[in-house]
């Protein structure tokens, strides 16, 4: 009379696993992980790898393993900020030794405020840029666009001829800076600061440099 109804199929765990791989993997789903989910799934697979197979790691272990890959991510970056140097901040020629948009208080402030804040690097940056551009304002430096610190210290201890040390230690700490991504110990960032300040009160010992 009537068909014959079979039972409700069971597949074995494997099959079933499969069937759902096979339809979760259609567009229409997508990958709806977060950034942090799939770093953790991709952290958790390669552990697994490296343990040979051993299956996901209790959690206190994946913490920890999150804890060690954010900590070298955290050191890769801070090595790339050095690299290329102090922040910008709002002096938009900070790469010019000489300033064109801040005159040499205005630098000197803002090293203050940078050394406040902790920011040696910065401040030994702007200090040397106060120097310069002290010097340019006076005569003793020639502010002819692209000048190199190394340029600035030789028309500088030119002027200030027993200060030649100081002038090149300055100089050679502003490349290392900016260029080598050295963060100055707070000693010698106030040395730099203190010459800024004494050879602004000095007479030149020789005459202001040709245009």
């Amino acid at each position: 009379m009537f068909a014959r109804l079979e039972p409700p199929l069971q597949p074995s765990s494997d099959d079933a696993r499969r069937q759902l791989e096979h339809e979760l993997s259609k567009p229409k789903y997508g990958d709806r992980r977060t950034l942090l989910q799939k770093l953790m799934d991709w952290l958790n697979e390669r552990l697994a790898d490296l343990t040979d197979g051993a299956g996901s790691l209790p959690p206190l272990w994946l913490g920890l393993a999150l804890i060690m890959l954010a900590a070298l991510i955290g050191l890769g970056l801070t090595r790339i900020r050095r690299r290329q140097g102090p922040e910008r901040g709002s002096d938009h020629d900070v790469d010019e030794v000489i300033s064109t948009e801040l005159d040499a208080d205005e630098l000197r402030a803002a090293g203050d405020r940078a050394l406040a804040d902790g920011d040696t690097a910065l401040a030994h940056v702007q200090y040397f840029r106060a120097l310069a551009r002290r010097g340019a304002d006076r005569t003793i430096v020639s502010a002819r666009p692209g000048a190199t610190a190394h340029e600035v210290a030789n028309e500088l201890s030119h002027a200030f001829p027993d200060r030649r040390a100081d002038i090149d230690a300055a100089a050679r700490t502003f490349d290392e800076v900016r260029y080598g991504g050295r963060v100055p110990p707070r000693p010698v960032v106030e040395a730099m600061r203190d010459l800024d300040a004494s050879l602004a009160r000095s007479r030149p010992a020789h005459p202001a440099v040709t245009r």
